[in-house]
């Protein structure tokens, strides 16, 4: 690089003293864009001009010459900043004659004349107060092609809205500049420091992240002992480097001096806006001249104003708010109390998650606990991690005095796997419940039950969970009916969580009633999340027992309500992409299903619903034929899984019969056949009879394939698509036994289920072949089964299924080669000759379609032969 970077002023480069820049990756990558006009803009501290000496060292950018102009002295002008670009890039070597005597047409003409690249970095021209000069360096860059221009600034006095410059640009904002904790390890590693295990987090926590603290943290970690105080020292001294440097660049900074007090009474706030500021700095004056002096804060680098919203507001450094509420006192103030006025100040105006951090900070956890006790059902929507860290923070004596609050510091502490402790034994008389409800204990009990409830469902305990959630849905009756007003805020939500329990267990109809009446209270509350999730909850559960055109209803209310996003984004938009998935599959609605199976993902391990997250993707697979990929997920997602296939949940069974249809599917008899042999009472569940009898159907069982159909009581709950599927059974198997009265008689059935759900798809387990006779021998005249035929979709299930049975010498043969038997060994045990064992093997090799021992052995192992 040529040229000359002007004085080695606190602004400018001094070479000597970065001989080793510490280089940012991410950053120099959005500066090698070499943009016609580069930004940095953050306060002070944040190490703008740092970046860019950094970058300049760093990079190649041999082919630019550079103009490097430090910050203009303060009441500069226009014209004699101006003046001083035209002198530094005169001293850089770029020839800038006398035009006009105008140093904006000078510079023009210069930068228009320059055959080689020119950086122009400029510090601080947001210091000149003219607002022409944007418009100026705009029109630099554009009619200079040669010049690049880089600018750090602090506020947005100017290029406020670079978005809607018409000039390539790239803009570094005060958040990009902070180190993470990988960052700050980053650079300790590479000062040649050697920190020791959690010391880069400490430093990063205490400074914020704040790169100028950052350094200095880093120069501390240099000198420290190794003895057995260093994390002591390193925390002192640290704290010391932040308080000094707040004084030296706050505190005793004569350029806000008449600001100091203003800022230290109004540092109690994380985010400042006029409000907050006139709340805190109580005094007289108006909110134009509080707004004056938050705008002179920002241009003299101190606050940083926060981009994101429409309302204005400002921050502090992390680390330099605290260092300054420490020196509250001097002014007569008291940091707590500061805190729990502010808290009670933005409770005043409905922001109860920012109240909520403030009373935490501030340690009161009386104010705390009536923050939550009162709003924790809005909150939880967009202030999950905020009530969460709130209710660990609580302590245990004060937390005993709310049921809500211990119940919450419960729930948030348990560690998956725990086995929640029992909370008082709820009555399981009608009688005694409906007294619980009518009590005014009931908010309470409803409460704890409800987190008891989840926790219990989280450790997979999933019948208990169903049997309390049960009760307590009985008590909220109660309730509701006697003081409606005490638990209709929180029982939309807890309804959701009900209706959640019911699903996981299987008890689709209770689901539903929870799901509908949460439904109801989140759309007449105004809850949009609950309304969504409650709508998506339903339509999932009848899209899942087969009955489509009640879940296209159901997802239509779904869609009414904005999606939510955040930590309840997956949980709201589940349920409604599965609901979707199936019903198009119900429906034969390729393309729609596609689509909801993409949006949806592959299982999230955290995902409560991750089952029907699965069987979604599997049903799928199953109508595209593409069993075989399904299978390939399915394995994964259930070894990342184990200990939630409990035997009271619904997730067990469900994925045993995907499991036995997707190996029908492929044709192996003998896996489908292994893998029912694992399910003891396969009638329990209506997934998996429906499997196991098509199972038995397929491999020519067709009398025991009739008895397993049977076995359900089809009439306690509806489950219309195993119901057809199982009635398609018995009509195929019927007529396979050369009964053709029943057989017609089941397939009427049938279709007289799917034409009033609009079940399609379920007229695919059966052959083409078997739907033309069964309609030709009953004459149903079915509406559902007309439009399945004008779709004509492909089989599910392939005419051949490939079973193998063995003899009992090839089970012999067999048993010997998984005992590593040589041939010889073999004949002997057997009493034959070598070469019949030779026969034998062959044969056994043909019958499992392997090539070897090996291949033999694992073949039979998978066929449970062995």
């Amino acid at each position: 690089m040529s040229g000359r970077e002007g004085d080695a002023t606190v602004e400018g480069v001094n070479h000597s003293a970065i001989a080793r820049p510490f280089p940012r990756q991410a950053l120099f990558a959005k500066l090698d864009r070499r943009t016609p006009l580069t930004i940095v803009r953050a306060p002070n501290g944040y190490g703008k001009s740092d970046l860019l000496k950094s970058w300049l060292e760093s990079s190649d950018t041999s082919d630019h010459d550079l103009v490097w102009v430090p910050a203009p002295p303060l009441n500069s002008s226009a014209s004699e900043y101006l003046t001083t670009i035209l002198r530094q890039s005169r001293q850089s070597g770029i020839v800038a004659p006398h035009v006009s005597g105008d140093p904006f047409t000078d510079l023009a003409a210069a930068f228009s004349a320059v055959t080689n690249p020119v950086l122009l970095v400029l510090i601080r021209p947001d210091l000149i107060p003219n607002h022409a000069l944007e418009e100026q360096l705009v029109e630099l860059v554009t009619r200079c092609h040669q010049l690049d221009i880089a600018v750090t600034l602090s506020g947005l006095t100017l290029f406020a809205e670079p978005y809607f410059l018409e000039v390539d640009h790239e803009l570094i904002r005060a958040e990009e500049l902070l180190f993470n904790s990988a960052d700050t390890a980053n650079l300790l590693t590479f000062i040649g420091s050697n920190p020791l295990p959690g010391e880069a987090e400490k430093i990063t926590t205490m400074t914020g992240g704040l790169p100028t603290l950052v350094h200095a943290g880093a120069a501390v970690v240099e000198l420290l002992p190794t003895q057995h105080d260093r994390d002591q020292l390193l925390e002192l001294n640290l704290q010391q480097t932040i308080d000094e440097y707040t004084r030296r660049t706050t505190l005793d900074n004569t350029d806000i001096a008449d600001h100091r007090d203003f800022l230290v009474s109004c540092s109690t706030a994380r985010t400042l806006d006029v409000s907050t500021a006139a709340h805190l700095f109580a005094s007289p004056e108006s909110r134009d001249r509080i707004r004056e002096r938050l705008l002179e804060l920002e241009s003299a680098g101190t606050l940083s104003r926060i981009e994101i919203g429409t309302d204005e507001s400002w921050e502090l450094p992390a680390a330099v708010r605290a260092s300054l509420m420490a020196t509250q006192p001097q002014l007569g103030l008291d940091p707590t109390e500061q805190l729990s006025s502010l808290a009670h100040f933005r409770l005043d105006s409905g922001q109860h998650a920012s109240a909520l951090k403030y009373a935490t900070e501030g340690g009161d956890w009386d104010l705390a606990i009536n923050i939550i006790e009162n709003n924790w059902v809005t909150m939880l929507s967009e202030s999950f991690d905020i009530v969460r860290r709130a209710l660990q923070q609580i302590p245990p004596a004060t937390a005993k005095k709310s049921s809500i609050a211990l119940a919450g510091r419960d729930l948030f502490t348990m560690q998956p796997g725990d086995i929640p402790k029992p909370i008082t034994a709820l009555p399981r008389s009608a009688e005694e419940l409906r007294a619980i409800g009518a009590s005014k204990d009931a908010r309470d009990v409803l409460n704890v039950g409800c987190v008891h409830s989840i926790r219990l469902r989280v450790a997979g305990k999933y019948g208990p969970a169903a049997e309390t959630t049960r009760r307590l849905a009985q008590i909220s009756r109660s309730a509701l009916a006697t003081n409606p007003d005490d638990i209709s805020p929180q029982l939309p939500l807890m309804r959701v969580q009900w209706g959640i329990t019911f699903q996981l267990s299987g008890r689709f109809a209770e689901s539903t009633t929870e799901m509908r009446m949460a439904y109801w209270g989140g759309e007449s509350q105004g809850i949009d999340f609950i309304a969504r999730n409650a709508a998506g909850g339903v339509a999932m559960n009848w899209a899942i027992v087969g009955e489509p055109t009640l879940s296209q209803g159901w997802s239509r209310l779904e869609r009414k309500h904005p999606n939510t996003y955040g930590w309840l984004h997956s949980m709201v938009r589940t349920p409604g992409l599965v609901a979707r998935a199936l019903t198009a599959l119900c429906t034969l609605d390729l393309q729609d299903a596609r689509e909801a199976v993409a949006t949806l993902g592959e299982p999230d391990n955290n995902e409560e619903l991750w089952a029907f997250v699965l069987y979604t993707h599997c049903q799928y697979a199953l109508a595209c034929r593409e069993e075989a990929a399904a299978i390939t997920l399915l394995r994964k997602a259930i070894s990342d899984n184990p200990t939630k296939l409990k035997p009271d949940s619904f997730a067990l069974p469900l994925l045993r019969s995907t499991k036995i249809d997707l190996a029908l599917a492929l044709g192996d008899g003998n896996l489908a056949m292994a893998l029912s042999s694992d399910i003891a009472e396969p009638a329990a569940n209506p997934w998996t009879l429906v499997s196991v009898a098509r199972l038995y159907q397929r491999a020519g069982q067709n009398e025991s394939a009739i008895a397993l159909c049977h076995q359900f009581d089809w009439a306690r709950e509806s489950y219309p698509r195993p119901q057809i599927e199982a009635l398609l059974i018995q009509a195929v198997a019927h007529s396979r036994g050369g009964e053709p009265r029943r057989a017609a008689e089941a397939w009427s059935n049938a279709c007289s289920i799917a034409d009033q759900t609009g079940n399609l798809r379920s007229f695919s387990t059966i052959s083409r072949h078997d739907v033309d006779h069964l309609e030709s021998i009953a004459g149903t005249g079915s509406s559902a089964l007309a439009k399945f035929l004008k779709l004509a979709p492909g089989e599910t299930f392939p005419h051949e299924l490939n079973l193998v049975t063995l003899t009992e010498r090839e089970r012999q043969v067999l048993d010997l080669i998984a005992s590593d038997a040589s041939l010889t060994e073999m004949a002997n045990a057997l009493f034959i000759s070598v070469n019949t064992v030779k026969t034998q093997v062959r044969t056994l090799y043909r019958k499992l379609q392997v090539h070897n021992r090996r291949e033999a052995l694992a073949r039979g192992r998978e066929l449970r032969l062995l």
